[in-house]
């Protein structure tokens, strides 16, 4: 099985590929990551978030058996104050048929999130924050904030693996 992920980052393509194969734990996965040009902002916001992972899936899929988009961003709940930070995962297949999933959301301190609301990207301030380097290559915001309880690697895998549920038919 063929997967192609729109992206450069590397922590997405072996997330994807890890909740590909415990889904589909007797297929061979081949998981790579595709370059692709994005019209979403560095830093989505609401319907900027799901427009990107569509976006991302759709360029990804080329002559693989499904295209991956995963994007995260900040998306507001109604009800709820302030905005959680999510990833979306959009899994396309070769038949065109989409599914769609996230992963797990969290608040981000006031002080974060407004910098993000002016203009900055949660990538550079939890960079300087914590003094990581790229830090969404590697921990990501949520290792860092949740002293390594849970990381970016994790989060992401259950978007992918979420897009994935509507994908599998356990009625017999």
């Amino acid at each position: 099985m063929n997967i192609n992920v729109g992206t450069r980052n590397r922590l997405k393509v072996a997330a994807a590929h890890a909740a590909f194969a415990a889904v589909f734990p007797d297929s061979k996965i081949e998981a790579e990551g595709v370059v692709v040009e994005s019209t979403v902002p560095a830093q989505p916001f609401d319907d900027q978030v799901v427009a990107g992972a569509v976006e991302r899936a759709r360029a990804a899929i080329l002559d693989a058996d499904y295209g991956v988009g995963i994007e995260a961003g900040l998306v507001s709940f109604p009800g709820c104050k302030g905005r959680l930070s999510v990833q979306f995962c959009v899994i396309i297949d070769r038949e065109g048929e989409m599914s769609v999933g996230h992963g797990p959301g969290y608040a981000l301190p006031a002080r974060i999130l407004a910098r993000l609301e002016a203009g900055s990207t949660l990538n550079r301030e939890m960079s300087s924050l914590s003094g990581i380097d790229e830090i969404k290559d590697k921990m990501g915001a949520i290792g860092y904030l949740s002293g390594g309880l849970i990381d970016r690697f994790a989060i992401t895998r259950e978007a992918v693996l979420m897009a994935l549920i509507a994908r599998l038919d356990r009625r017999g």
